[in-house]
């Protein structure tokens, strides 16, 4: 069943002429086909003035939120600082770590990594970062305030190896320090040694 109805050419031809500035298009047009059209752009016009204020409002709310989730960080590692006797509770447990990271044997080595990321998560909690788990904690950093979030998952995703893999995971003195010196550089950041 064709549409024999529809006369294209006249429409095209109605065009032409509008945008020659002959006839008007909207001439041939019924008026409450011009009435939903104007109704139509109108409303598109305040939905979209809308959608940008919620847009601008939104991307204000999440600057003012990560400002003040910069400076709740920033509080709390200050605060770290200060106690001294959580500090050097801390700095023992790194220092261990690293003890066990300087060791020969892969148990030793193991333990380090297994050890530095329980630290890991004790200090992402002490801090505020919600989760479980040292991967739910890292999921919810941010960061613009935790520059160093790339290196606390590639060190987390070797204790994972770890863990999971155990002894049959063959490491190597080259893998520990690297992934003992991820988890020193995000400790430095986060103010936990």
């Amino acid at each position: 069943m064709g549409v024999d109805f529809l006369n294209i050419e006249y429409i095209i031809l109605m065009l032409v002429r509008g945008a020659e500035g002959g006839v008007s298009f909207a001439a041939v047009l019924p008026d409450w086909v011009i009435g939903a059209v104007q109704t139509i752009m109108i409303m598109g016009v305040l939905l979209t003035l809308i959608l940008l204020v919620l847009v601008v409002y939104v991307q204000i709310m999440l600057h003012h939120i990560e400002h003040e989730g910069f400076h709740m960080l920033e509080a709390k590692s200050h605060e770290h600082h200060e106690s001294g006797t959580e500090t050097e509770h801390t700095n023992n447990r790194w220092d261990t770590i690293v003890s066990l990271a300087n060791g020969s044997s892969e148990g030793d080595w193991r333990r380090a990594i297994l050890e530095a990321d329980i630290m890991l998560g004790d200090v992402l909690t002490t801090i505020g970062y919600p989760g479980a788990s040292v991967g739910e904690q890292l999921r919810h950093a941010n960061p613009i305030q935790m520059t160093t979030l790339d290196l606390a998952w590639k060190a987390h995703k070797m204790r994972n190896e770890v863990a999971h893999k155990g002894e049959t995971m063959e490491l190597t003195e080259r893998d520990v320090r690297a992934t003992i010196d991820y988890y020193k550089r995000v400790f430095e950041e986060l103010g936990a040694i």
